[in-house]
C-alpha cells in the first residue's frame, strides 16, 4: 500500500514548548518541522521547502518585539512567494497581524 505523502508543515516559534504542542497537533495530517530563530527557519526553508509556515512574530533575538518576525516573513515571501505563511501571535496585538496580512501573510491567528 502507498501512503500518501504528507504536505510540509514549518512551525517557527521561539516557544519549545508552544511548538511541542503544535506538532504533536498537526503531525497526523502534516510533515512537521521546527525552527525557532530566524537562522533555522532559514536552513529549514532551503533544505525542505514547506508549502505552509506558521510563525510568531516575536523571535528571538528581541521575543518581545514583532521586528524579527517581520524580518522572517519578508524573507520567506521574498523567495518563496508561493508559501502560505499564518502568522500566530499570542499576545493580541491584532494590528501587527493586520500589518503582516497587509505584507503578504495569508492568514493570522491570536
Amino acid at each position: 500500500m502507498n501512503e500518501i505523502e504528507k504536505q510540509k508543515l514549518l512551525i517557527i516559534d521561539d516557544d519549545d514548548d508552544l511548538r511541542t504542542q503544535m506538532k504533536w497537533a498537526l503531525s497526523q495530517d502534516y510533515d512537521v518541522l521546527l525552527a525557532e530563530d530566524r537562522q533555522s527557519a532559514s536552513a529549514v526553508m532551503k533544505k525542505d521547502d514547506p508549502a505552509v509556515i506558521t510563525l510568531d512574530l516575536g523571535l528571538p533575538p528581541h521575543p518581545a518585539r514583532d521586528e524579527e518576525g517581520f524580518a522572517v516573513l519578508d524573507d520567506i515571501l521574498s523567495e518563496y512567494g508561493q508559501t502560505k505563511v499564518i502568522i500566530i501571535t499570542g499576545r493580541g496585538e491584532k494590528e501587527h497581524a493586520m500589518k503582516a496580512v497587509g505584507k503578504g501573510a495569508y492568514d493570522f491567528f491570536y
